[in-house]
């Protein structure tokens, strides 16, 4: 990752496509309405003309833009489903033969009612280094959630995704057109569990100054964390880690008093250390807002003792008064663990509402209390209710009305939802 500049292009896609995308147009059965919808020649469908094992689609479409050509893609959505349950869009390209300066292209996405033609850009935009002829390349468009919810608002029900690649003068293929799915959680303040992002790098995490992240494996699915997935970060130099569109719809900063995350050392061999939570401007200023507090309440250590391999619960408190005009709606966040060197892991993000008491695994609400326990999530009700268990994936594990009073439901140990609220069995 460049300082300078977020690049939102993944190197190729990796053979077979996991559940988290949902399939727009790949073109096998023609062109499904997809067009050119200005300045570039009409859209032609071709064969594959680079078939490798990035990409042995039989179809692709090719574009030759001649003034910054916006490509037109109908988006044909789930029953059920509309944009803002995708985090953006994730689409194949490859540059052909006979253009000339392929490096550092700008590309930018928007949206079009078919009936109108009303046209919304600057939904999501993204990058590319260099480029190979003849050779696939996967981009992740990451949508602005704001500009979608307006988008949505104007009641459009006959959409196209817009697509420009900025560049005159221009030959391409397109192929494999994606929504990206976002993770589905009850609870509203749960941002970043990685169980439904593929596995890799991805648009929406970086590390702007040094270093590397990407969702892998939870290689330590015992203690506190069973979750199949987690964020590595191989850090240099103190760098942030930026997650994108880590701020609720709707919400500021100032909505929220602290996040919970769960913390895993790799190695060994380091003394106690802080941790900060803040924001990335557009600009790629970084602006501090909170942090970890030690037991006078006074910016501290993060942790104290630890085993690498096994996982922490960390919490870092916002502070109101570092939450400046200019940072409160900021969208994209950042940690910084304040050690040089080190390979960790973060998993299950979970932002802390100013009207909480600050405890997340132990919740009361609607009438409900519920915790977690050795083998067991305890719930206590002033009311008969019904009660269901979610699995961290999204499973039914229990559901059973329930009559007021005390209840231990046994469970092993790992992470589940209980009527909205997240509770750990360890």
């Amino acid at each position: 990752m460049k300082k300078t500049l977020s690049l939102l292009c993944a190197a190729c896609l990796a053979v077979g496509v996991q559940a988290q995308t949902y399939m727009l147009n790949d073109f096998e059965s023609g062109l499904n309405g997809a067009n050119v919808a200005w300045g570039g020649d009409p859209a032609e469908l071709i064969d594959n003309p680079c078939s490798s094992d990035d990409n042995s689609s039989a179809k692709a479409l090719k574009v030759v833009s001649t003034d910054f050509a916006n490509v037109a893609i109908p988006v044909n959505m789930p029953e059920g489903k509309t944009l803002a349950d995708y985090t953006g869009v994730r689409v194949q390209l490859a540059v052909l033969e006979g253009s000339a300066n392929i490096t550092w292209v700008g590309c930018e996405l928007g949206l079009l009612d078919n009936d109108t033609q009303y046209k919304m850009f600057n939904v999501a935009a993204t990058s590319w280094g260099d480029a190979t002829y003849n050779t696939w390349m996967s981009l992740d468009f990451n949508f602005n959630e704001d500009s979608v919810a307006t988008y949505m608002a104007g009641d459009h029900t006959n959409t196209s995704l817009l697509i420009k690649v900025g560049r005159q003068a221009f030959t391409y293929a397109i192929d494999n057109v994606r929504l990206i799915e976002k993770e589905q959680v009850e609870d509203p303040n749960t941002i970043f569990t990685f169980e439904t992002m593929e596995l890799g790098p991805s648009a929406r995490l970086a590390m702007p100054w040094s270093g590397t992240c990407e969702v892998v494996e939870n290689p330590y699915t015992t203690g506190i964390n069973s979750s199949a997935k987690a964020l590595q970060v191989n850090g240099v130099e103190c760098s942030p880690v930026t997650f994108s569109e880590a701020l609720p719809a709707g919400k500021t900063w100032k909505d929220y008093s602290g996040i919970k995350f769960q913390l895993c050392f790799l190695e060994s061999g380091f003394e106690w250390s802080g941790i900060e939570i803040g924001v990335r401007t557009d600009n790629g200023e970084h602006i501090k807002i909170g942090y970890a507090v030690d037991e006078a309440g006074a910016e501290g250590a993060a942790y104290g003792d630890y085993t690498p391999g096994e996982w922490l619960d960390v919490t870092l408190s916002i502070k109101s008064d570092l939450v400046t005009e200019e940072a409160e709606s900021v969208k994209t966040m950042y940690l910084r663990l304040m050690k040089n060197n080190l390979s960790y892991l973060y998993d299950n993000l979970i932002l802390i509402p100013a009207s909480s008491s600050g405890i997340v695994d132990e919740t009361v609400a609607n009438d409900l209390k519920v915790y977690g326990a050795e083998g067991c999530i305890h719930v206590d009700l002033q009311k008969d209710m019904q009660v269901t268990v979610y699995s961290i994936d999204g499973r039914i594990v229990s559901s059973q009305m329930l009559s007021s009073g005390h209840h231990a439901i046994d469970l092993s140990k790992g992470i589940y939802i209980v009527n909205r609220n997240k509770v750990i069995v360890f």
